[in-house]
């Protein structure tokens, strides 16, 4: 009798257990979430997943372009902006599926660390999503097209990896890095920054607009510094050890003679040396370079050299322009913070921090590779 009780209490158990279990097709998906601070209030947007839609194209990208599905709301919190959201979205929201958030201007500059520690406390939010400012509506951002009617979710800014080996860019930064960073007062955080291209691509003759990276937002000691494009980071982009491969061009001074270079694998390591009394910082860089294009005959030595020069200006150029707004992209001083923490405290009592010089700056570049398939057209010396 005991028995029969026991497995006929099991079996209720397991049946009342089940009866709420929702069909994966009624709940909405959130996959990205962008977050503003406009006129005193928060301004959230949220992403959806079209299940229906997946369901449809698992074999294959859709043969027409997909319907976007957002929620807007607002509110005195991020909390009270989510329920915003509740109010007209009919049905429950699933958080676990977000990979992107995106932070409006005006949020970083003046609510980003109430905005992150709300999010951290947030049972609801993962920390692994791509994070990323701009100064763009956000709603126009979750609205740009991916070519060839594949879906948002194979878009750059969600899969940042995919064009590093064509295109190289400020590497990705995960939320939980971002939280990470911002606490530490002496870690310079760069922020890409997502803006709307419309001139690019066209589908036939009809403009498409597409999401790009186009730089970063500086940030350091829980404050914005300011916004530095990928010309002013240029240095920073092709040498970093996130950096995968690198177009750089450099000419014939004098002559419209121009070789196109492709960097690749950089390795970097930050030098600070004690000398006496003086603190000393620099770089070396080890890196190698393939030739993509040329129309002449070339000098090793001599093109060896423009490379290196090439790099030299913009490693020093990038870090002369982060140094200008505040910040410090080779995060010397965090360096310093963590393995020579008494000295560091010495230069920020007097407030003389080193400043790298272009003479720190030391390039190595392995022996030079060209792609030309029948006649490399590297000219070495004594040959």
């Amino acid at each position: 009798m005991r028995k029969f009780l026991f497995i006929t209490y099991a079996l209720t158990l397991l049946i009342t257990g089940c009866s709420n279990i929702r069909e994966v097709q009624f709940q909405a998906y959130a996959v990205a979430l962008g977050i503003d601070y406009i006129d005193h209030e928060y301004h959230v947007v949220l992403q959806f997943l079209d299940f229906t839609n997946v369901a449809k194209t698992e074999q294959g990208k859709p043969a027409q372009p997909l319907p976007v599905w957002l929620g807007v709301g607002r509110g005195k919190t991020v909390e009270d902006a989510f329920i915003d959201v509740y109010h007209g979205v009919q049905i429950p929201i699933d958080y676990d599926q977000i990979n992107l958030l995106i932070f409006g201007k005006e949020l970083l500059e003046q609510r980003l660390g109430n905005t992150i520690k709300a999010l951290n406390s947030n049972l609801n939010i993962r920390l692994t999503g791509y994070t990323y400012g701009t100064e763009e509506k956000i709603e126009e951002i979750f609205t740009t097209k991916v070519p060839f009617y594949y879906p948002f979710s194979d878009s750059r800014i969600n899969k940042p990896e995919f064009m590093l080996h064509q295109n190289p860019a400020i590497p990705a930064i995960m939320l939980q890095d971002l939280i990470y960073q911002y606490n530490e007062e002496t870690k310079t955080i760069l922020l890409p920054r997502v803006s709307i291209n419309k001139e690019i691509m066209k589908e036939e003759k009809e403009k498409l607009p597409v999401s790009i990276f186009d730089g970063a937002f500086i940030i350091k000691g829980k404050k914005m510094k300011g916004f530095l494009s990928n010309k002013d980071l240029e240095g920073f982009i092709n040498i970093n050890n996130e950096s995968v491969s690198s177009p750089v061009i450099v000419s014939e001074e004098g002559e419209d003679k121009h070789v196109q270079i492709e960097l690749l694998k950089p390795k970097v390591k930050r030098i600070v040396k004690k000398d006496k009394n003086e603190t000393k910082i620099g770089l070396n860089i080890n890196i190698s370079a393939v030739i993509r294009e040329s129309s002449y005959e070339i000098n090793e030595s001599k093109i060896k050299k423009q490379i290196k020069d090439k790099i030299k200006n913009d490693v020093y150029s990038a870090y002369m322009n982060s140094q200008n707004i505040g910040g410090d992209i080779y995060q010397f001083e965090d360096y310093m913070y963590r393995f020579m923490h008494d000295d560091w405290k010495k230069l920020q009592n007097s407030g003389e921090f080193p400043v790298l010089n272009k003479d720190d700056i030391r390039v190595k570049i392995a022996p030079l590779k060209s792609i030309n398939k029948i006649n490399a057209g590297i000219r070495r010396p004594f040959e």
